[in-house]
């Protein structure tokens, strides 16, 4: 295959013009097949997804009205009483004199003294004062009830019944968040599906699992973070716990990651232009402190570690440098118009990031330690410039008097998988997921693209969520990758990108899972 200095949306060949979803790509092969004979393809196409979970919710599981219902084993125990000076004592030890005195205000006046209560109950309103000046000069949009589908990668995440998504760095384990407010976990030779309800989880538009750690999930929610302890099995709903984890002003959490080690959890909140550090078993979390740029949308972390993108709501972003054993240090970039719409690490620590606003450009960034020209041959010296590798500007892929189908635009979500060998974008405007073949140079400062292939679903159905499956490669006998999609009417795929001469490829499809 070909690779382009700057591929665009133009170069691909526009899918079939029928009823057909693309399932698979094979040998450098589009698969196609038609809603009525999925079912029947999926068993030849079982030698490519083995170990593959394969569920369906049906629709009376998606109930929105008793989403908040649900109980953990946390919840069976009875909290131990403890007098009110020494809850106080407590907050004040692990979070400071600010929020010791949030915790005086919120107490009965009867058990703190009515002068104390009255005391604190005007500093806690000065800091809240404060808190709002603050943002206010910042800029900061007001922000309402469902904010967070602005924020989300997800197309139309208010409405979509699968909300966000989540492969086990580790292992075949995929966690779903939904539009009732679950979370199901789907577990290779575990029957039927965990279903995690809890009355903290609103809004759920991030999950998380932690690595070196087989059942621990994270959850961005409305007030703050979920920390589950998944258990598996056909008594999972009952025996999962739940840990809740907040700050004042630190809310809705729009995105929480873990980094690869598995020992730090970091939170952003588009209200709060601090980004949270937190140590889960402890329940503490240490604040980084960026004095402008606004809320932050979403933070990544590099795949070795020692770089944390956080992206703001507006055109700033910042790049932290974390692994030099020394106090965290942070490099603040800009994009020209917009904010950062979504970004990836891949291998080599190379970042890609696009933003909101026109020119829809997919930029590259190297971050590289001591990446230098000897020849001196490049005509810009900075070798810290981002590097335009993709030109997503809107392509008519066909029209006719009926109707026009497009294919770019502002970008959704993007995905780079583990191996760096596919990135794949969902448009907000466009019903067809793009997967661009990437490769990553020896002595390269840049990424280059080239062609892949489109994905499109059944009629209808437009992409919502995606997910690169973190292990595919090391246990497949294929190699490639797997991008997870959840599609609008439910339907969550399994698309291989994979090599075989040894399977016969007369019918081809994927397991899927299925919410109705």
């Amino acid at each position: 295959m070909k690779l382009f200095q700057t591929p665009s949306l133009g170069d691909f060949k526009p899918p079939l013009l029928n009823d057909e979803a693309t399932v698979g790509l094979v040998d450098g092969s589009l698969r196609y097949v038609d809603r009525e004979h999925l079912n029947i393809c999926m068993q030849s196409y079982a030698a490519y997804l083995l170990d593959h979970p394969n569920a369906t919710v049906s629709s009376d599981m998606l109930a929105i009205r008793e989403a908040g219902n649900g109980i953990s084993a946390k919840d069976m125990f009875l909290p131990v009483q403890e007098s009110a000076l020494k809850k106080i004592a407590s907050v004040w030890r692990d979070k400071g004199f600010i929020e010791a005195v949030h915790a005086t205000a919120e107490e009965d006046p009867a058990q703190v003294t009515k002068i104390l209560h009255w005391v604190t109950t005007r500093l806690s309103r000065l800091f809240d004062l404060v808190d709002k000046l603050a943002f206010w000069n910042e800029g900061l949009p007001m922000l309402t009830y469902g904010s967070a589908a602005d924020i989300a990668i997800t197309r139309d995440w208010a409405t979509a019944i699968v909300r966000c998504l989540a492969w086990h760095p580790h292992c075949t384990r995929l966690a779903l968040a939904t539009r009732d407010d679950r979370i199901r976990v789907f577990c290779k030779n575990v029957q039927g599906a965990a279903v995690l309800r809890h009355s903290f989880q609103k809004s759920v538009s991030c999950l998380a699992w932690r690595p070196n750690s087989g059942r621990e999930l994270a959850a961005a929610c409305q007030m703050g973070i979920l920390i589950w302890k998944v258990e598996l099995g056909a008594a999972s709903s009952s025996l999962s716990q739940a840990l809740t984890l907040r700050q004042r002003g630190h809310a809705p959490v729009t995105s929480v990651a873990w980094n690869p080690q598995g020992d730090l959890l970091v939170s952003c909140s588009p209200a709060n232009n601090n980004m949270y550090i937190w140590d889960t078993s402890r329940e503490l979390a240490v604040p980084l402190k960026c004095v402008r740029g606004g809320g932050l949308c979403f933070a990544r972390w590099s795949h070795c570690g020692s770089r944390l993108l956080a992206a703001s709501t507006h055109s700033v972003f910042r790049i932290w440098n974390t692994g030099d054993g020394s106090s965290w240090k942070s490099e603040k970039w800009m994009v020209p118009n917009g904010r950062v719409a979504a970004a990836c690490f891949g291998p080599d620590l190379t970042l890609l990031f696009v933003s909101t606003e026109v020119p829809e450009i997919v930029f590259s960034l190297p971050l590289q330690e001591n990446i230098f020209d000897l020849k001196n041959s490049g005509v810009n010296n900075d070798v810290k410039a981002a590097t335009a590798i993709i030109d997503l500007k809107k392509t008519i892929l066909y029209s006719n008097e009926h109707e026009q189908q497009c294919l770019g635009g502002r970008v959704i979500a993007m995905e780079w998988d583990p191996t760096g060998k596919y990135l794949a974008i969902i448009f907000r405007d466009s019903p067809i997921v793009v997967v661009f073949a990437m490769k990553l140079q020896a002595g390269s400062i840049a990424a280059d693209a080239a062609e892949g292939c489109l994905i499109k679903g059944f009629p209808g159905e437009v992409p919502n969520c995606m997910n690169f499956q973190q292990d595919f490669d090391s246990n497949s006998d294929f190699g490639g990758a797997c991008l997870t999609i959840a599609w609008s009417s439910g339907r969550v795929q399994h698309f291989p990108l994979v090599n075989s001469n040894s399977v016969v490829h007369s019918s081809f499809t994927t397991n899927h899972l299925y919410i109705s």
